[in-house]
């Protein structure tokens, strides 16, 4: 097998990947470029703590309320039309929190960019799964996490630059110019995925119907691998924006700087996988790797919990960013290997839709643990790492019997 066939695979060269892929990179540097100024922004306001942790908060609920109508709604109209609106949707959001000189407006449109991004989000990666095939998914889901994974590495450094020169202001303007640019490509730049011939043959020979999104959902398999992406979507917001920095300064001693180099090595680490993660999805199949991914997180958050010496901690801190690096194209891999090609929409919605729940409760739920008495920071990341090892295991069992890819 060459060394093209293996990290360059021809999903490429199908017409509309790259100006996906492009338009996924755009859309997440304007994300990213708002991402260093948003606490700073609300304080700017004057309004308390609480309401600054709002502006995180209310874009993910804009997030889980749009994920599973995107992907509903695309399967029955097309993806372009909702590749196109997404970025629309986030371009007039952050125009319009640069605009207002009143706080509760920068909330809601922080909710309205979050629509936005769950729609965009749900649609793109659907449509990149449903243009890969089956030997190549794993590899396609590692362009696709590499393009999430520029731009949101990317924009803070560009949204940094032009708070600094421009005020706090401008990262949320170039996020709009950003958000409509990204419309114009979406529309001149990508052509509506053809229809799928899987689908089409098993709909005119009279196959069972397509269950429903409620009915999928109740779906054991599908169900476990929802919970997965729920503990995925936790660790996020919950331990690693909440708790680890707790950890660090509280039982190690680390500095600010250091903290946030710890938060750094999980994005380092997550990005270096990307080579090697494509490539074992498609050869060791999506499940084993989103399990044995899963359990990883795991292991890591316990490590984490309870180092002793900062050598654990940052052992377990790259373990933690190396599970992670697997188990985010896994996710999506194993989606196409549950559920019938013509409801990649509405399963990729609610998939997502499940999993924006654990980013919004995330940070509050860390919140009420943290202050209980005997639980803390320690408690928090135990109970994270349970409900991922859980997941994995009846993920393992609901799928025992489903094939490799």
């Amino acid at each position: 097998m060459s060394t093209e066939t293996v990290f360059v695979p021809s999903i490429l060269r199908t017409p509309g990947i790259i100006p996906l892929l492009a338009l996924l990179t755009l859309v997440m540097t304007g994300t990213g470029m708002v991402s260093p100024v948003l606490s700073l922004y609300a304080r700017a306001f004057g309004v308390s703590g609480a309401l600054v942790g709002m502006m995180i908060t209310l874009y993910g609920v804009g997030r889980l309320l749009a994920n599973l109508p995107a992907g509903v709604l695309s399967e029955r109209y097309g993806r372009k039309m909702f590749l196109c609106l997404g970025p629309a949707i986030i371009g007039v959001g952050a125009i319009g929190a640069a605009l207002t000189t009143d706080f509760s407006a920068v909330l809601f449109w922080r909710f309205v960019q979050g629509v936005g991004s769950g729609i965009y989000m749900t649609v793109s990666a659907t449509v990149l799964v449903q243009l890969a095939s089956a030997a190549e998914r794993g590899r396609a889901l590692a362009f696709y996490q590499g393009a999430l994974l520029l731009g949101t590495g990317i924009g803070p450094a560009i949204g940094g630059f032009l708070a600094n020169h421009w005020g706090l202001a401008a990262p949320f303007w170039a996020f709009g110019i950003v958000g409509f640019a990204g419309t114009l490509f979406a529309l001149f730049g990508f052509s509506e995925p053809p229809p799928d011939p899987e689908s089409s043959a098993s709909d005119t020979a009279g196959a069972a119907p397509k269950p429903s999104a409620r009915q999928l959902l109740l779906q054991l398999p599908f169900l476990s691998l929802c919970i997965i992406t729920f503990g995925t979507f936790f660790t996020r917001t919950g331990s690693q924006w909440i708790v680890i920095p707790l950890i660090g300064k509280d039982s190690l001693g680390l500095s600010v700087d250091a903290i946030g180099v710890a938060l750094s090595v999980i994005a380092v680490a997550n990005f270096a996988m990307l080579a090697v993660v494509g490539p074992a999805i498609d050869r060791f199949g999506a499940r084993q790797i989103l399990v044995h991914s899963t359990v990883l997180t795991g292991i890591a958050l316990v490590l984490i919990a309870f180092s002793q010496t900062q050598l654990m901690f940052w052992f377990a801190i790259a373990l933690l960013g190396v599970a992670a690096g697997f188990s985010g194209p896994s996710v999506s891999a194993a989606v196409a290997t549950l559920v019938p090609r013509s409801m990649y929409g509405p399963a990729i919605g609610m998939q997502r839709a499940v999993g924006d729940v654990g980013y919004v409760i995330a940070p509050i739920l860390v919140g009420f643990m943290y202050d209980l008495p005997g639980f803390g920071s320690v408690g928090a990341l135990i109970f994270n790492a349970v409900v991922m090892v859980a997941a994995s295991i009846l993920f393992r069992v609901a799928t025992s019997g489903a094939p490799k890819n």
